[in-house]
Formats: C-alpha cells, structure tokens, sequence
C-alpha cells in the first residue's frame, strides 16, 4: 500500500516515471492565497479585448463560475439572479439587495458597481429587469453566454450574439490560477492516499471516504485565509467492482469491499474556489485474471495519450489515438473521452474528444482519464490532472498507476 506522506512542491515532484522524456517543465508552486486585484484587472481585460473582436457593445454573464471568475464572488443560481454587465468602461453588477453586503464582503478587484433590486418576485419598477434594462447599452450588439436562461435574454431588446467569451478567456491559466490548481491537486492527492490507506477486507465504503471531507475543510481553515466555504464542492468516493462499469454511479456507499476488483477510487470537484481530480483503478489482495488485459488496455490508452500531449497538438487527434488502441484490442464502445479541462469549475473546455479540433496550449490543464468499460465485468480509468507546459506537461496528482502498485492487502 502507498500513503503520500511528503508535502508541498517536494511531494508533486515525485513519481515522473510518465512524464516524456526530454520535457523541460517548471513545476507550479502551491498557494491558497486570495486571487489579487490585477488579476482580476487582466482577466476583464481579456474578455473586454474578445468583445471588440466581435463588435459587441456589452456582454452579460448569469453562469456563477464566469461570475466568481471575474469578481471572486461565489454564489449558486436560485430565484433571485445575479447578472454581470460588462461594456468597455464598466463592469456592473444586478445584484439582490438581500446580498449586498455578502458581495461586498468577498468582491476582489477595483470598478465592480453594485446595482441592487429589491426582491423576487417584487413590483414593477424595482425587479431584477428594471435594473438590467438602466445598465444595459442602448444601443449595439449585447453577447449573451449560451449559460444565460431563456427569461434573461427575452429581457434584451437590442441585437444578441450568443458567445462564450468569458469561458473562452479561462482556457489558459495564469501562474496564479496554476498554483491554486496545484494547492487544490495536493489537497486531494494526499486525501486519496488516506481514502485508499482506510480500504480492507469488509471495509463499508461509506467508511472509507469518511475522513476525507474533514481534510478538505482542515486544510482550508489553516491555509486560505480568504477560504469561502461556497467556492468547494469536493467528494471522495469508491465504486466496488459490481459498479465500475458504469463509470458516474456512486449509490454504493453501503457496499462492503471485498478481494478483487476492479475497484474505482476517485476524488473529484473544487477546493478553495478551483477543480482537479484524481482517480485509480486498484484491486483488493489480487488482481483477478480477466481484469490483466482491459487494465493494461486502459494503460496503453494513457501513455498514448501523455506521449501526445504538448503545445500545437490536437484534442481530438489524442482521443482518436486512445479510442483506436481500444478497438483494436476488442472494446468497441469506449465510453467515455480522453479528458477535459479544470479551472474555477472541476469539468470544463478545452476537451480532449474526438469532437473538438482544439490546439493544445500551454498553460491548459486537462484530465487524462482514457477507460475501459466492459457490460456487467468492469470498468478502469486512471484520472490525473495535467498541466501543459512550454515544452510538455507536468502531472500534478502524482500517485502510482501500475497494477502491482495498486493491489491492496
């Protein structure tokens, strides 16, 4: 059994045995610290060069992760919307009155004004709509983000071009977002050691994944000292072999583990305001015979993928690679794509897929989680978070990946 006990930069510079050789790659440093306000100053002005481009007027924001992006405010959609109005000289924010202050408390960066409504539902003259109509341009084209309901565009009488442009922006990380990814990478890596370190012969999983939403919140209270606990959405969880192949079901908590496998560990989501993930297939005492051949699959799915993955390649072309070594060793339907993105959410663009003709760019992050999955035996996919760099890329949630590794006792 392997159990991360190292820490901080030392800890993510172990384990390079899949990074390809001959890369020159700079490791992130790990931080917790507050987005600053000029970050915040460049990122509007990269949404801001995007809406010239496209001769937009104004763009408005409703998806709450553009929202925290840009402001650093985290809240989730319900009855009363916030919506963001950005033009070249302002950046306005439709706001309840009821969370005012709750903005004001947790807004970064200098320019951000306040427009508030009375209440939802209210009478006309003070809702939501009467606001968004005073801020919103008279004139011109306004972008919508394809994110924004039905009921918030009709409220638009100029011209519309759906576009999204802030999602656009987010594709490339700065150094900032890099290291709160990889805070968020150490985070979870350590967890899944102590998740994996806790399974045994009739271990329940509910009690295997016990103790690892006690280490997020730990970990956040003593090291981010701006730490919102709306900005983490983070779970720990463990499919048994009878779930594996049926990769997003999670209704086994009550499942005792037993010898064998396929098992799937995986933790997944946001800590402190930004996504990662990791995941492993691993076996209980022994690795059953009829999983050698869909396991070492999976693994020749995902050197392909590592040997594939730096600057100027292309998303699609990564996964049709990956998907041909499947069907060539008999597994017709993968299931699932090579990889996706993270950043202020934990699933995001660019996509490795076969449907994306993406350039790969450094300063993306992806998900290299090709899989196996076979009807009623099994499913096996690693997962690691990976940072594409000037020369290659750099795995930030070192763990061991052989099956010999992952055979637990």
């Amino acid at each position: 059994m392997f159990v991360i006990q190292a820490s901080g930069a030392a800890f993510l510079r172990e384990g390079r045995s899949e990074r390809q050789k001959g890369y020159n790659v700079t490791m992130p440093s790990l931080t917790a610290h507050q987005v600053s306000s000029q970050e915040i100053a460049e990122r509007i002005k990269k949404v801001r060069e995007k809406m010239e481009k496209a001769g937009l007027s104004a763009y408005i924001s409703f998806d709450p992760d553009n929202i925290y992006y840009l402001t650093n405010f985290a809240n989730f959609v319900h009855e009363r919307p916030f919506v963001l109005v950005i033009t070249p000289s302002d950046l306005t924010f439709v706001i309840p009155r009821l969370e005012r202050a709750h903005v004001e408390r947790h807004q970064v960066g200098d320019g951000l004004k306040l427009v508030d409504y009375a209440e939802f539902p209210a009478l006309p003259g003070t809702r939501w709509s009467d606001r968004l109509q005073d801020v919103v341009p008279a004139q011109g084209t306004i972008g919508i983000e394809g994110a924004c309901p039905a009921y918030l565009s009709a409220m638009v009488s100029n011209p519309t071009q759906v576009l999204n442009v802030i999602d656009a922006v987010r594709e490339i990380k700065s150094p900032h977002e890099i290291s709160r990814i990889a805070w968020t990478c150490d985070v979870m890596t350590k967890a899944f050691g102590m998740m994996l370190g806790s399974v045994k012969n009739g271990t329940m999983v509910a009690q295997a994944i016990g103790g690892v939403t006690p280490y997020f919140y730990q970990r956040c209270l003593t090291e981010a000292s701006n730490y919102n606990v709306m900005s983490t959405h983070a779970a720990g969880l463990i499919q048994p072999p009878a779930y594996t192949d049926d990769p997003h079901n999670f209704s086994c908590l009550t499942a005792p583990c037993e010898p064998g496998g396929p098992f799937l560990g995986l933790i997944a989501g946001k800590i402190n305001g930004y996504g990662a993930e990791i995941e492993r297939t691993f076996f209980l005492e022994h690795v059953p015979e009829e999983a050698r051949k869909p396991f070492d699959t999976m693994m020749e799915m995902r050197h392909k993928a590592y040997s594939m993955l730096k600057p100027g390649a292309i998303g699609s072309e990564i996964d049709a690679a990956c998907q041909a070594i499947a069907k060539k060793a008999g597994y017709d339907n993968p299931l699932h794509r090579t990889g996706h993105s993270f950043g202020v959410t934990n699933h995001e663009a660019p996509f490795l897929a076969i449907g994306e003709d993406n350039v790969i760019q450094p300063g993306m992050l992806f998900s290299i989680e090709p899989g196996i999955y076979i009807q009623g035996k099994g499913g096996f996919r690693h997962s690691d978070t990976v940072l594409v760099t000037e020369t290659g890329y750099e795995i930030l949630t070192k763990y061991p990946h052989d099956k010999e590794e992952l055979t637990l006792s």
